[in-house]
């Protein structure tokens, strides 16, 4: 297998990156160093164009704290000349004042990339408006927009173009003159996904076409213009643009824009790619991919206590995997990158996580697994609706794997069924000698009684009390009301089991205490 072969495999989204780049260069394309002065106060958020330095110590007079002796610490902070930001830098709200004391009114910075935006579809119709029946609102390129802007870009969306080569051709040879890049919004219909490689191979090339990525493999990456019309009368003659076909997915659109579209700007800007801090976790859940496949896996992030050690670990929850799922956008708080090559993560493997910026990291996520019953599916329909700001993730496992799962750290609470009378409590310490310490939270009784198995070093964890409040709530009594066959006269009883055969001398029963 050749080197290239083996980059490819290794990592396509890398290797595509590399292969448009290369196409761009031979179009003549190569990344924009514009610049422009801006004042200090609205330099927050743009990149300086190269180092800045003092143009006056910092601070400028003597100064001292209160009641000190008077020193002499003029630039004792900043020297006069000395370096106060550096090159490809993007300004801060501290850099911001920073400069200001340095003695700056403006700032040389670079220009911001202009970004065409291109939505396309006959069944896409502009954001403002009410769809009928088989049209959709062009919600992607609001997405677009606002990634742009968080990343120093000035947006430029555009009307929706119809699925016509002729009217795409036509507005893509309108926008590339003056924009930095062009994103083209093109779903992943085959037929429009074949006429914009077509339309892009007549106005510049294609350099890469489908990419080993879930999500976002239809992505299409080529140039505008460039090359050398006077050889092809069709060919408008315009300066090479980097054009990005993106799919029509919200998943693959936000993929596409972190794997392409955010490096291709880090260099326009010539800033460097944000810093990642991988995060330990371990899976709550197994995950199935494709090997020939590089995937990312949005998840959610619970912290749960081991039943062992009582010391917190996070556990990363997988959220539904379809390309059009806004939901699991929304909720994401980390990715689990699933590099090419494997096909499965079993449930408890150590994985690494990259945060999601801006979400609720690990706060809210309660993890529950077992076998269903009538009155665990009305409990996890109250807790759902009771706690509004809470993501209850529900696990289908038998019995037996989910205790295991509870015994080994990746759920909060275990769903069993013990029996009723005198055997109750024998069954409950049979719980104890395999799990450790336990509290039985009882969620109703019918022939049996159903409940939920929480570690003692959990009891008092915010998922857990959670959990607590809905068992006892009025909101789910009134479910079970309409459950025949159950009640919940015991419902959020709390019983209390340690391991072992020693007897309590008080009552000569097992050790437990019921709350």
């Amino acid at each position: 297998m050749t080197d290239a072969a083996d980059a490819v495999r290794a990592d396509p989204v890398a290797e595509a990156f590399r292969s448009w780049l290369r196409g761009c260069a031979r179009a003549g394309w190569a990344p924009d160093a514009v610049v422009e002065t801006v004042g200090v106060r609205q330099a927050h958020g743009r990149v300086t164009a190269g180092p800045v330095v003092a143009r006056w110590p910092v601070p400028v007079h003597d100064e001292t704290a209160y009641d000190e002796t008077m020193p002499s610490p003029i630039g004792d902070d900043v020297r006069t000349g000395s370096a106060v930001l550096p090159g490809g830098h993007r300004i801060r709200p501290v850099d911001v004042a920073a400069l200001a004391a340095a003695g700056h009114v403006s700032i040389t910075v670079r220009r911001r990339p202009r970004v065409a935006i291109v939505p396309t579809g006959d069944e896409v119709r502009p954001f403002g408006g009410t769809p009928r029946p088989s049209e959709v609102l062009d919600t992607n390129s609001l997405m677009l927009e606002g990634l742009l802007a968080e990343a120093g870009c000035e947006p430029w969306p555009l009307p929706v173009v119809p699925d016509r080569p002729d009217a795409l051709a036509a507005a893509l040879s309108d926008a590339a003159p003056t924009a930095d890049l062009v994103l083209v919004v093109a779903g992943s219909r085959t037929a429009r996904d074949a006429h914009l490689r077509a339309v892009i191979a007549q106005l510049g090339q294609v350099a890469v076409h489908r990419v080993a990525m879930r999500p976002g493999r239809p992505v299409v990456l080529g140039v505008l213009g460039g090359g050398a019309p006077e050889h092809d009368p069709v060919r408008p003659a315009m300066p090479p643009v980097p054009v990005v076909g993106v799919p029509g997915y919200p998943a693959s659109v936000e993929r596409v824009f972190r794997g392409f579209v955010a490096p291709l700007l880090h260099r326009i800007l010539g800033v460097p790619p944000p810093a990642r801090h991988p995060v330990p976790a371990r899976l709550a859940a197994p995950v199935r991919s494709t090997a020939t496949l590089d995937e990312h896996v949005r998840v959610r992030v619970a912290t749960v206590t081991d039943p062992g050690t009582a010391a917190p670990h996070l556990l990363a929850v997988p959220l539904p995997r379809g390309a059009g799922a806004l939901t699991a956008l929304i909720r994401a708080e980390a990715l689990l990158h699933v590099p090419v090559g494997v096909d499965r993560l079993a449930a408890g493997a150590a994985v690494q996580l990259l945060t999601v910026p801006g979400a609720a990291f690990a706060t809210s996520t309660t993890v529950l697994a077992g076998p269903s019953s009538p009155a665990v599916d009305a409990l996890v329909d109250a807790h759902r609706a009771d706690t509004a700001d809470c993501v209850l993730h529900r696990t289908e496992l038998g019995e037996d794997e989910a205790l295991s799962a509870l015994a080994a750290g990746l759920c909060h609470a275990a769903v069993a069924a013990l029996p009723l009378g005198a055997a109750y409590p024998d069954a409950a310490q049979r719980l104890a000698d395999r799990l450790g310490a336990i509290t039985a939270l009882e969620v109703a009784r019918s022939d049996r009684v159903d409940v939920l198995v929480v570690p003692a070093a959990a009891f008092d964890s915010a998922p857990v009390v959670r959990l607590r409040c809905t068992l006892s709530s009025m909101a789910f009594r009134r479910r079970l009301r309409d459950l025949r066959g159950y009640s919940g006269r015991t419902s959020g009883r709390e019983t209390w089991h340690a391991p072992g055969t020693a007897l309590e001398p008080a009552n000569g029963g097992p050790r437990c205490a019921t709350r």
